[in-house]
C-alpha cells in the first residue's frame, strides 16, 4: 500500500536525519566542510557540493530526493530570524 510505503520512507528519512544530528561532531573528523549523503545510518557518499553528491548517488541508482544530504560545518551556528 502506498501509505505504508510512504510512512516507511519518512521514518527512514527521520532516522537518518537524527543519525546526522547525533554524529555531526564525529563526522567533522572525516567530512569537515563537505556534503554527506546518509542512508540506513551510513555515509554512502560525500563531496564538495550537493551536485557532486547527487551525481554519486545517481551513479549508484539511489534517488537523491529520498536520501538525507547534509553539510558538515566547522561549528554550530546560531540563526537569528
Amino acid at each position: 500500500m502506498i501509505t505504508n510505503t510512504l510512512a516507511m520512507e519518512l521514518k527512514s528519512f527521520e532516522t537518518d536525519f537524527i543519525f546526522f544530528q547525533n554524529k555531526k561532531s564525529d563526522l567533522r573528523k572525516d567530512f569537515l566542510n563537505k556534503f554527506v549523503a546518509i542512508k540506513r545510518g551510513e555515509i554512502i557518499a560525500s563531496g564538495n557540493s550537493i551536485e557532486e553528491v547527487n551525481k554519486i548517488l545517481e551513479s549508484k541508482n539511489i534517488d537523491p530526493a529520498k536520501t538525507v544530504i547534509e553539510f558538515v560545518p566547522e561549528e554550530e551556528g546560531i540563526m537569528v530570524l
